[in-house]
């Protein structure tokens, strides 16, 4: 009997034993499978996103190029003093600064959907908002002078810009221009505007401080500490896409007679026609498309503290900023395990069309001449992007919405749920400033910089590693 009995426990301690090992096989197989589902779906958003960005750039220079061969038939039309021509020509000029980085924009659209990232509602939603405040308010935005603060740069221009941007949403946003400019824009300039500051606090990166805000921990009081939040004022002149745009200015004279030989030798390598293009273009005013150097410039701009951010050489005809494109994927990995119903994913791409005229750099001569014929990924970093990203949407609601309030009644007015604004409530803690102070007394010797952090040198690199 006493055997028996024991042959009996035993048997129940086995079957409890084998229960908790097929609990935990059961476990360890859902974290393998959402462990792969995590993989497969950051490499979709990865290959979405590098062949949006590529897509996108591609046309960028396909109409940099446009805009170049008509720079030259503008001057071939002047030479023949056909002026209704070269009007015409200018009027079309103008509506490719939009239409192409449109059309770019689309096809950035088909490369994330081909490689099955698919309509993120959120990206939709807030683009097509931004198409009403075109059509709705731009056209009726005026200074305290009376003039128009966004003037069209062609007739019914912001209709059917708005029309564009509809257009676009009505096939849905999968793949988010993240280097989108508005007219209307934060540029930063302030501590609060510039994302480190909240992934110093979030993370307790006290090296941040010290090599960016070195004071800051020692002198601040409270929220109302901060100077004021700067006003949205309009950014440039419209003659650029908000999207994808192309950097250019117009000119009304061309004051280089390098560039007047640059055209003319163009012309009769491309066979364009017999009207020779001399220095008589000079003295004729027009309406000519040349790159805007503040957006055109050496790339050794990114330099600060440790160097440029690119691995290698980069050429001198090729060390150039410029139109580039910025892509922004989020995509949601679905999980089994308990916890949380999936997984975000984040991918951002970047790419830029490159060229060379000769043995020289596309803006050498300062006008628009076609002479793009390539498009490669860059780093995000190296881009025009912002810090925080253009279709980062928690962090353009935290700086439109979260902060005003901030400014005005302070941190016991944000929201949980904005972890931007769970920052700022930890920052105004005290207590949180003193540790930051005491570990900096003992161990700022240890801090060390490597690359840049948006905003000025940080101790983690940079805030996108790809």
């Amino acid at each position: 009997m006493k055997s028996y009995v024991t042959t009996v426990r035993q048997r129940g301690q086995t079957l409890i034993f084998l229960i908790m090992i097929v609990l935990v096989l059961f476990f360890l197989t859902m974290w393998h499978f959402d462990l792969h589902k995590i993989i497969y779906v950051k490499t979709l958003s990865q290959n979405a996103g590098d062949a949006a960005a590529l897509a996108a750039a591609r046309w960028q220079g396909e109409t940099l190029n446009m805009i170049g061969d008509l720079n030259i038939a503008q001057a071939m039309a002047l030479m023949s003093e056909d002026t209704e021509t070269a009007a015409s020509i200018a009027d079309l000029q103008a509506r490719l600064n939009y239409v192409g980085p449109l059309i770019g924009a689309m096809a950035a659209q088909q490369a994330a959907k081909h490689n099955r990232i698919y309509v993120n509602s959120r990206f939709t939603e807030y683009l097509r908002e931004h198409a009403e405040t075109v059509r709705n308010d731009y056209p009726f935005m005026f200074s305290d002078d009376g003039e128009m603060l966004f003037p069209e740069p062609f007739e019914n221009a912001w209709s059917e810009y708005a029309d564009m941007l509809d257009m676009l949403c009505n096939h849905g946003i999968a793949a988010a221009p993240d280097n989108m400019q508005r007219y209307r824009d934060s540029t930063g300039g302030h501590i609060l505007l510039h994302p480190d500051f909240y992934d110093a606090v979030n993370g307790m990166d006290w090296c941040w401080f010290y090599f960016n805000q070195s004071g800051l921990l020692d002198n601040y009081t409270n929220y109302r500490w901060w100077p004021p939040l700067p006003e949205l004022l309009p950014l440039f002149s419209p003659i650029n896409s908000e999207i994808f745009g192309l950097g250019l200015q117009r000119w009304t004279f061309i004051d280089d007679l390098e560039a007047v030989d640059a055209m003319d030798e163009i012309r009769a390598e491309r066979d364009l026609g017999d009207t020779v293009i001399d220095e008589t273009i000079l003295e004729i005013e027009a309406t000519w498309y040349a790159y805007d150097p503040g957006r055109w410039s050496d790339w050794d701009i990114f330099a600060s503290g440790s160097g440029f951010p690119v691995v290698g050489t980069v050429y001198p005809e090729y060390d150039v900023t410029g139109a580039d494109v910025a892509i922004r994927i989020e995509a949601e990995a679905d999980r089994l395990t308990p916890g949380a119903d999936s997984d975000g994913i984040t991918w951002t791409a970047a790419a830029k069309p490159f060229g060379t005229l000769g043995d020289d750099r596309v803006d050498i001569h300062g006008i628009v001449l076609p002479a793009f014929d390539d498009v490669r990924l860059i780093p995000v970093d190296a881009s025009s992007a912002p810090a925080g990203g253009s279709f980062n949407l928690d962090w353009r609601d935290h700086i439109e919405n979260h902060l005003p309030i901030y400014e005005s009644q302070g941190p016991s007015a944000l929201e949980s749920s904005c972890r931007y604004c769970r920052a700022l409530k930890t920052w105004e803690d005290p207590e949180f400033r003193r540790r930051g102070r005491e570990w900096l007394a003992e161990n700022s010797d240890t801090c060390y910089s490597v690359g840049t952090g948006g905003g000025g040198r940080s101790s983690g690199g940079t805030r996108r590693a790809h």
